[in-house]
């Protein structure tokens, strides 16, 4: 009784509904003067047909609030489709070059929250190095980086300076870890786990916990000296998150790929000169009938 009460006085000090209140209201007075005989009336059934008079409106007033939620729910649900409907044509489902997409990875990093674990899933992780992983050992974070191992790149006899790059990017790290280690600003924090796979590199990805991935992959060609080329880059790539149907799927697959390479990788080697921080797992050696 008190919430009616309390929302008909709502009503009331907004001005809605009034003239269905005034109805009720009036009813009831009658319907009582009546009963006590104050006034004189034709007969009982007067009272009864304002009673039921007062019934009907306190009946519309009830329909005409429940309409007004169902309304109000509905323009809820019509704005959460529209908002979602512009996530995903705006962010949730991104195409664009590869390097765009790692540079909205940090903007989306720096605006949530510091990830537990990030895996990269790259070729030689250059294009990382400096714009990437950089900004991220400075997290509390563990970071994989699955590395192309240098002794596939003689089998696939790739030209340029491919072999030379895998070879930069831990000793680079590790350069900056030591030059930053005494400052508080600067100094890194996050384990980067360095996994060579002697597989050739397919999939670019990168996985952030369970919250958003990117996903592309490499594209490989001979030119007239018959050296391999590869690119990656080059080409687009999709950024998935969480709130996607497509996420569950392609986050199953970079797991199921990860647990393969994961098979190639020996513990990191007990003379290895690096940083605490920093951990190479080299590929495990492959017959010769298994490049």
């Amino acid at each position: 009784m008190r919430r009616y009460l309390r929302e008909a006085w709502e009503d009331i000090s907004k001005g809605e509904n009034l003239e269905l209140y005034a109805t009720i209201t009036t009813s009831l007075v009658i319907t009582i003067l009546n009963l006590l005989g104050i006034k004189e009336v034709e007969s009982k059934l007067s009272a009864i047909v304002l009673a039921l008079l007062g019934f009907i409106a306190g009946s519309l007033l009830s329909n005409r609030k429940a309409t007004n939620n169902v309304q109000s729910s509905t323009n809820d649900l019509k704005a959460e489709i529209i908002n979602f409907s512009k996530a995903i044509n705006s962010g949730n489902l991104k195409i664009a070059k590869q390097d765009i997409l790692y540079k909205e990875l940090i903007k989306w990093i720096n605006q949530n929250k510091t990830p537990e674990k990030i895996t990269f899933i790259q070729h030689s992780g250059v294009l990382l190095r400096d714009n990437i992983l950089a900004p991220l050992m400075r997290l509390n974070t563990k970071i994989i980086l699955y590395q192309q191992c240098d002794e596939i790149w003689d089998k696939l006899n790739l030209g340029g300076d491919t072999k030379d790059r895998i070879l930069q990017v831990p000793k680079e790290l590790h350069l900056r870890e030591r030059n930053n280690r005494n400052d508080p600003d600067n100094r890194y924090k996050a384990h980067l786990y360095i996994k060579r796979f002697y597989s050739p590199a397919s999939v670019r990805a990168v996985l952030v916990d369970s919250d958003v991935l990117i996903i592309s992959w490499y594209v490989y060609s001979q030119d007239d000296e018959g050296k391999t080329n590869i690119k990656g880059s080059e080409y687009p790539g999709l950024m998935v998150f969480k709130e996607t149907t497509e996420f569950d799927m392609l986050q199953r697959i970079l797991e199921t790929i990860c647990e393969d390479l994961d098979k190639e990788c020996l513990d990191q080697p007990e003379n290895y000169p690096g940083s605490q921080l920093i951990h190479i797992h080299e590929a495990k050696p492959h017959s010769q009938g298994q490049p």
